[in-house]
């Protein structure tokens, strides 16, 4: 907020009583006006309050226009009521223009013996006029206009209490201007946040079919409007899918932006050639690092999923390990690498597994391993196990993101912001035939 006016001192009601009192009530109004931020109702008590000084027929305000160079209307009152305010001025054009061209105020005693007067309908015939500029430094802010049915209704005491009551008004209507310009700009953001989470939500596969004897879900829950997280399915040749899950550093707009570029080129890489997953992270690394966003970089796993032999091939680019459940048991696949798009060249270790019915793996980012709670607890990887090693033959793999969610939420508690991203991918291997490999599998 803008400045604020002091108090009037008390030795000078002794000294000069009648200025002090016209001050006083200057200062009080002035305290008003600052604590007002919504136009229309700073307005209307700014016409109030000035009718409690000077007494008047009509009150209007006119604010300066920086882009159309005009003085425009914005309020106007006659006897307590609003009235219609079309008018627009240019500088130096009628009474109004001429106290804002001049910097200066205007006090005419009788309109009709002063050629400059611009008649408006107000439904009063107006006689005098008092026009006071309204400055900031010098910046033009707008006028303030009173106008009354008697000549000479104006006196040099009301042009200086005015004048001096103009620099708090003025003061007060930037501060208006500026919290519904922040308002607005708040709005808009909303706005442009909003539909960039319902596109970001779009990108990101629900499943995949046709990829017998693989029960698959997914789950994404930013920290923010926008996560940097993401997660993708991607046909990988018949009976074959591919899947991705990466963790961008940072949150917000920019991880947001930084991880669909990474889905992106995933999906150009695999159009071009669907290589194995360690091939697959070093040319993914290659080509984000290559766009020089130095300030980010990407964890990232990727696996093939080989429906004909069951076996799942997978490489990291520095993510949490995935977690294989067998009969109970929850082990960890130790894989480890460098994130991408930090070093160019980097090569990625592999490693093959046999997956039997039943078998659950378990993709996280660690947005799940490290939710805290209010005593700044991490979830971690013996509450995760813990859950996982609870789940029984019958839950699909949606219900098993839905119950590692859950736990997350349940340790965090109620009024704990997270403080990243939570992305998962959970494969089940069910007991169906593959024998049918023909289609490729269908993402949705």
């Amino acid at each position: 907020m803008l400045g604020d006016a002091d108090p009037v001192p008390q030795s000078l009601f002794v000294a000069y009583p009648e200025q002090a009192k016209t001050l006083a009530l200057l200062y009080e109004v002035s305290r008003e006006l600052a604590s007002i931020l919504d136009r229309q109702q700073l307005l209307q008590r700014i016409a109030e309050r000035v009718k409690k000084i000077v007494d008047y027929d009509v009150f209007s305000v006119m604010l300066w226009n920086e882009q159309t160079q005009l003085l425009e209307s914005v309020f106007g009152m006659r006897c307590n009521d609003s009235i219609p305010t079309r008018m627009r001025l240019t500088l130096h054009q009628g009474l109004t223009g001429t106290a804002a061209g001049q910097r200066r105020a205007l006090r005419i005693h009788d309109v009709s013996e002063d050629p400059r007067y611009i008649r408006c309908e107000t439904g009063v015939e107006v006689r005098s006029e008092l026009v006071v500029p309204l400055l900031m430094q010098d910046r033009l802010i707008g006028v303030l206009d009173l106008e009354s049915a008697q000549p000479h209704a104006f006196t040099a005491e009301h042009e200086r209490m005015l004048s001096t009551l103009g620099s708090y008004v003025a003061i007060a209507l930037e501060n208006a201007r500026l919290y519904e310009e922040a308002r607005e700009n708040e709005r808009r953001l909303r706005a442009d946040l909003d539909t960039a989470k319902e596109i970001q939500r779009q990108l990101l596969p629900t499943g995949a079919r046709e990829v017998p004897g693989l029960d698959l879900a997914a789950a994404y829950v930013p920290a923010r409007e926008l996560g940097g997280d993401f997660y993708d399915f991607l046909p990988y040749g018949e009976g074959r899918l591919g899947i991705a899950l990466g963790d961008v550093s940072g949150k917000g707009t920019a991880a947001a932006l930084y991880g669909s570029l990474a889905m992106g080129t995933i999906r150009e890489i695999v159009a071009d050639d669907a290589c194995d997953p360690a091939c697959m992270l070093a040319l993914l690394n290659q080509r984000l690092h290559s766009a020089r966003l130095d300030s980010h970089f990407i964890a990232t796993l990727f696996a093939v999923y080989d429906a004909a032999s069951r076996r799942l091939t997978l490489s990291n680019a520095g993510g949490p390990y995935p977690l294989l459940v067998r009969d109970g048991h929850v082990v960890s696949i130790r894989l480890e690498g460098v994130p991408l798009g930090i070093l160019p060249g980097t090569q990625y270790d592999e490693s093959s597994i046999d997956l039997k019915p039943g078998d659950v793996v378990l993709f996280a980012s660690d947005g799940i391993l490290e939710s805290q709670n209010a005593a700044q607890e991490e979830f971690g990887l013996q509450r995760l196990s813990a859950v996982l090693a609870g789940i029984s033959p019958k839950d699909s793999a949606r219900s098993i993101t839905e119950r590692v969610l859950a736990e997350t939420d349940g340790h965090s508690g109620a009024g704990v912001a997270p403080l990243d991203d939570r992305t998962l991918v959970v494969l089940r291997v069910t007991e169906e035939e593959t024998c049918d490999l023909s289609k490729l599998p269908v993402i949705y």
